[in-house]
């Protein structure tokens, strides 16, 4: 088709949509800033927790990943057959490009290691009844999914006895949110401090470590992290 050959109406016509396409096509590639997610992995230093369990602190060797801890959780750590419970992260953690993470776990315990009293009180904590596979046993299972969202900073240097002795090499994956329009922030210095007497603190909420056991014997984990013997 000829432009020239068109009337003036139409030719005004034919420019106006052709910029009209052409705006569609510049606000389409305007509202999709976001770029190929990054996906990573950190090898595990320690795991620390206040003693109500509501501050969580994963200290990776290239960042601390710090939580606000579920309450449910905070119970559970607190409980004395927390031993009997199976935890793992689901997925990756997602980190966004101000640092900010979130990911998902999930809490589980087999029906045939639990007494009646531990069954109700993992379903009043929030527990639900299911039927699961998991590793080589199968059968009714009680199973809490949960979800974590917390910051990620640059890793600070940790003392020898805070270090946790993992059975073997433990990595904590995650996916960082890329985008067209820059970098991602850079993560902040951790906020991991010390008290008068050399002990971590958070916010000015004592730190302990969570030792983890040192045998692929022990069964309680927390996003793969063994961490009760």
């Amino acid at each position: 088709m000829n432009l020239l050959s068109l009337s003036i109406t139409a030719r005004r016509g034919f420019l106006a949509l052709s910029c009209a396409a052409l705006g569609l096509m510049q606000w389409g590639c305007a509202s999709t800033p976001e770029g190929e997610p990054v996906h990573g992995k950190d090898a595990m230093v320690s795991f620390l927790a206040s003693k109500d369990g509501r501050k969580v602190v994963i200290a990776g060797e290239k960042y601390h990943y710090v939580f606000d801890g579920d309450p449910g959780v905070a119970t559970i750590l607190r409980w004395e057959g927390r031993t009997k419970i199976s935890p793992a992260l689901v997925g990756e953690l997602k980190v966004a490009r101000n640092q900010s993470l979130e990911g998902q776990y999930v809490l589980m315990a087999f029906d045939t290691d639990l007494t009646p009293d531990d069954q109700a009180f993992l379903i009043q904590t929030g527990f639900a009844k299911t039927e699961v596979k998991y590793g080589d046993r199968t059968g009714p299972a009680l199973r809490y999914f949960g979800s974590v969202k917390g910051r990620r900073y640059e890793a600070g240097v940790l003392k020898q006895d805070e270090a946790v002795d993992f059975s073997r090499t433990q990595y904590l994956k995650y996916v960082e949110q890329e985008t067209a329009s820059g970098p991602a922030d850079k993560a902040a210095p951790t906020p991991l401090a010390r008290a008068a007497d050399g002990s971590l603190v958070l916010g000015g909420a004592p730190l302990s470590v969570v030792q983890g056991g040192a045998d692929y014997s022990c069964r309680a984990r927390f996003m793969d992290i063994c961490f009760f013997r």
